[in-house]
């Protein structure tokens, strides 16, 4: 650090500025100073602040956090670049450690085992799931396609070198088995056991990442070779060859293609000329049925209207008579939510259900509020759901307008 400060104040430093670290982490390489001050939530004496701490650095007009402050992050969050060095370091370790409880069976070796078993299988893991984040990482987020692939073979070349570790773990442990089975440490023979399954489990995710890496690469190299392609044909098209000495316009109209709109297509390739024909269509119908995409669906006949559908449509007239329901509101000094919730419809309308009263609440609040007084204040209105459970439910306080009287002369 460039100046003499503890943990106290280093703490204090982040927290304080936290808003900027976070920012800083995030976009590592990429923020230059100007930038960085015209933020709100720094100002230039904090800048120079956290420059004088070394929690910041400076090179180019480019501002980045202190290597040791993301080297901390990252090992906190599990991210970063993968070290599998350290298995290596954990796996002489524990043969050392046995090699001494071999010669001298002294509890301070077999307790250093334990350590080194339950480090190792920790270690295993953090590696395994950087390695993952790193791969989706770099194909997601890095631009440059051979630096990409450059990375993704790095990380294979890692993730082999984790799967050489595991295999070397697994026949310390099988080499030294006789010796667990001596000292008859049920602690130690769960470590063993615990150990065992993480190493087994990694292997398969090992597996899967290696899936991973191997598909990135194809998808990577078939974009190369169509970013190829493509540039070939606008140096065809800048030399105005492309129209005059190649057949691109007839290729390109016979492809016919069809959009799907955001809908995955099935696997099953289907041509084009066949969903052209009568058995396409019913193809295409079941398919959307399976989808429920409607606009797909071929559209059916109406049924027959019902015997009572006048006395339907003056029913509905009724209950909806929002003007009606308006002017009774208006003579009277309840607000409109509590007005509706006690108001006693025709009995010929039926029960008229709590969730159409509130419906009636929100059609007369947008259409007549010219003639309300919203006082904007949030009420509250208790009611039991079809499952009798008590529940609150939130209104705007509404009252009706009152209008003012003129004073006599």
């Amino acid at each position: 650090m460039g100046m003499q400060v503890n943990a106290k104040e280093i703490l204090s430093l982040l927290y304080h500025n936290r808003d900027v670290v976070d920012f800083l982490f995030g976009n590592r390489d990429s923020v230059t100073v100007n930038e960085l001050l015209g933020r709100e939530d720094i100002t230039s004496e904090q800048y120079q602040k956290l420059v004088a701490h070394d929690v910041l650095y400076e090179h180019q007009q480019v501002v980045g956090l202190n290597d040791a402050v993301i080297a901390m992050f990252e090992d906190f969050m599990e991210i970063g670049e993968v070290t599998p060095s350290f298995i290596n370091d954990y796996i002489n370790e524990l043969k050392r450690n046995i090699r001494y409880y071999q010669e001298g069976n002294e509890y301070r070796f077999l307790r250093s085992i334990k350590k080194y078993l339950k480090r190792i299988g920790g270690a295993i893991s953090k590696e395994i799931i950087k390695l993952q984040k790193n791969v989706d990482d770099t194909y997601k987020n890095e631009g440059n396609y051979r630096i990409k692939l450059q990375k993704l073979e790095d990380y294979r070349l890692k993730r082999d070198t984790i799967i050489e570790f595991i295999n070397r773990a697994d026949e310390v442990i099988d080499e030294t088995r006789k010796l667990f089975e001596l000292t008859n440490d049920l602690e130690l023979y769960g470590i063993v056991s615990s150990l065992r399954n993480i190493l087994i489990e990694n292997l398969d995710y090992l597996i899967e990442i290696q899936t991973d890496i191997t598909d990135y690469i194809n998808k990577i190299q078939f974009q190369l070779d169509v970013y190829k392609k493509v540039q070939r044909i606008k140096e065809v098209k800048d030399h105005g060859q492309l129209h005059y000495k190649t057949n691109f316009k007839e290729v390109v109209l016979a492809l016919n293609p069809l959009g799907f709109n955001g809908v995955k297509a099935p696997r099953t390739k289907i041509s084009v000329e066949f969903l052209y024909t009568d058995d396409g269509h019913m193809l295409c119908g079941r398919v959307a049925e399976k989808y429920k995409i409607t606009r797909l669906m071929a559209r059916r006949l109406a049924d027959k209207l019902p015997s009572n559908f006048k006395d339907a449509r003056v029913e509905a007239f009724v209950k909806l008579d929002t003007q009606t329901l308006l002017e009774k509101f208006l003579k009277q000094s309840k607000n409109l939510f509590e007005f509706l919730m006690d108001f006693k419809f025709p009995k010929a309308l039926g029960n008229v259900t709590f969730e159409e009263r509130v419906t009636l609440f929100v059609e007369i609040s947008m259409e007549f509020d010219k003639q309300l007084d919203f006082k904007f204040t949030l009420n509250w209105y208790d009611f039991e759901d079809a499952k009798q459970q008590k529940r609150k439910i939130g209104y705007t306080l509404i009252l009706p307008k009152k209008v003012k009287e003129k004073k006599a002369a």
